[in-house]
């Protein structure tokens, strides 16, 4: 299993089954409870992997039946970070996790 610890606070660890993406550290826990984010615990099985979604200092781990942002126009980035399947970290952090999980997405 592969982890990547953010200075966010939060945790994403990734091995060939399932990402688990943890915000209940205490940095990422406090910010989220005065962003209104989803803290907690949160598991994605890679057969549901359909995408990523990374801009700046944000990715979305995109999967069947979770939220998804579908159509940029209307929704806000603030509202998009919120999403418990948004990672909200420094954007030279988020490269790193961006390419891995990249190598997992089907192809065809």
């Amino acid at each position: 299993m592969k982890t990547f610890d953010f200075k966010s606070g939060a945790k994403v660890m990734v091995d060939e089954n399932q990402i688990i993406i943890e915000r209940s550290g205490g940095k990422s826990a406090m910010k989220g409870l005065f962003a209104g984010r989803a803290m907690g615990q949160m598991a994605i099985k890679m057969s549901a992997l359909t995408g990523l979604i990374y801009y700046a200092d944000y990715l979305v781990i995109c999967a069947s039946g979770l939220p998804s942002p579908n159509d940029f126009k209307i929704t806000s980035i603030p509202e998009i970070k919120q999403y418990p399947n948004c990672v909200v970290a420094k954007e030279q952090e988020l490269e790193e996790l961006y390419q891995y999980l990249k190598g997992f997405i089907k192809q065809g």
